[in-house]
């Protein structure tokens, strides 16, 4: 078994600053939205998840989204707030479901909800089914873990399509995602120092090529050195192939107004602060946002959304976005017990994360982090207010 970072999908931040590939309409003063939606479609891992996982125990403890659970009764993850800006019902999982082989944690069968369009699963990666925490390493890697179902944004991309058909032009789409590969990646590299089938395995789950998973099987400084010069290469190439999904899949099939999110700092997370590997996170993550950028410059009905900037921005200046706490997640690492039966029975995971097991003395609505990596219900706001503020500067709310 490889060890892979057990609070995947990365962080959100709201944005300051943003890159708009195409403007549709102008600004003006009134209030009203320029654009009349029809519907949103969101593809997307646990940043855009609005409780796939929300099942069996998970449910049964107030758990299912990937935030500190049960602050608030009304929407909380980004897309949801957004969905209400935009005058369209909240919106809801097109599968849900749990994978899992821990004893207790049962497992709940896949049941696909066909009125529901939000496609985004916590542990999905652009093209690979094999995420962190994934089913897929379950069968790879031979992994005890909760067993999301992680299915790749190039299968909700087809999924959608297959469904409903091409687009009308009418929805507001949202697209965020690439975390969850470079998490994989820095999995890789973090195992290639030691060599091995650790390391030539934890390669192969990353998507390297064999020339690449040979590389790290002598372990050492050289293997490593290879190592973090593959995980920049195929960052790069997942953001080429995200951009083409994109192109083909959405904006081809008739889409006029796609918000695509990219990839905030991972360095500055709580995981990247105590990963040791900030230089090579934000080679990963810049390198994959600047390809993002550059494959999809001068794509019709599309606004590019730089989380990256902001999410710099705000940890450097915390209190101009009334958070005081940019370090320590909200949630309690304190397992569940006979004794504790209040404790996250994820170790700490926000999926599991509820008001009843954040640190004692938190104030969620002014921390950052949930977990190491995933937002506090705070976050996701910062992120919605960005996201429609930039919309409305190009005419599109």
């Amino acid at each position: 078994m490889y060890w892979i970072p057990t609070k995947m999908s990365l962080l959100v931040a709201s944005v300051s600053a943003t890159l708009v590939l195409s403007a549709c309409g102008g600004g003006g003063s009134d209030t009203t939205p320029k654009v009349t939606y029809t519907s949103m479609v969101s593809f997307g891992d646990s940043l855009s998840d609005v409780g796939t996982y929300k099942v069996g125990t998970i449910a049964a403890v107030g758990g299912g989204r990937f935030t500190v659970n049960g602050t608030t009764t009304g929407p909380v993850n980004w897309t949801e707030l957004l969905a209400g800006q935009v005058s369209l019902p909240a919106p809801c999982p097109a599968q849900t479901g749990l994978l899992s082989n821990i004893p207790q944690i049962p497992l709940v069968a896949v049941s696909p909800n066909a009125n529901c369009t939000n496609y985004a699963q916590g542990s999905s990666r652009v093209t690979s089914p094999v995420g962190p925490n994934s089913y897929a390493l379950q069968v790879a890697a031979g992994q005890t873990n909760i067993g999301l179902m992680a299915v790749p944004l190039v299968t909700q991309f087809s999924t959608h399509l297959a469904a409903h058909g091409n687009y009308t032009g009418t929805e507001l789409v949202t697209v965020m995602a690439g975390a969850n590969d470079v998490f994989m990646h820095i999995n890789a590299v973090s195992s290639a120092a030691a060599g091995g089938a650790g390391a030539v395995g934890a390669a192969r789950l990353a998507g390297w090529t064999t020339a690449e998973q040979n590389a790290v099987a002598a372990g050492g400084a050289a293997a490593v050195n290879a190592a973090a010069t593959a995980a920049v290469t195929h960052a790069a190439q997942d953001a080429l192939e995200l951009a083409g999904y994109i192109q083909a899949s959405v904006i081809g099939k008739g889409a006029k107004h796609v918000v695509v999110v990219n990839v905030p700092s991972i360095e500055n997370t709580p995981f990247g602060q105590g990963s040791g590997a900030q230089a090579l996170l934000n080679r990963m993550v810049t390198t994959f946002n600047s390809t993002l950028k550059t494959a999809l410059s001068g794509t019709s009905g599309l606004l590019l959304v730089d989380a990256y900037t902001q999410s710099v921005d705000q940890y450097n200046n915390p209190a101009q976005y009334g958070i005081t706490n940019v370090t320590v997640p909200a949630c309690s690492t304190v397992a569940a017990s006979a004794t504790n039966p209040a404790g996250n029975i994820l170790g700490g995971s926000s999926l599991a994360c509820t008001v009843n097991n954040t640190l004692s003395g938190v104030d969620v609505s002014t921390y950052f982090y949930a977990d190491t990596v995933h937002p506090t219900p705070a976050g996701y706001k910062l992120l919605d207010r960005y996201v429609a503020e930039q919309m409305a500067k190009v005419g599109w709310l």
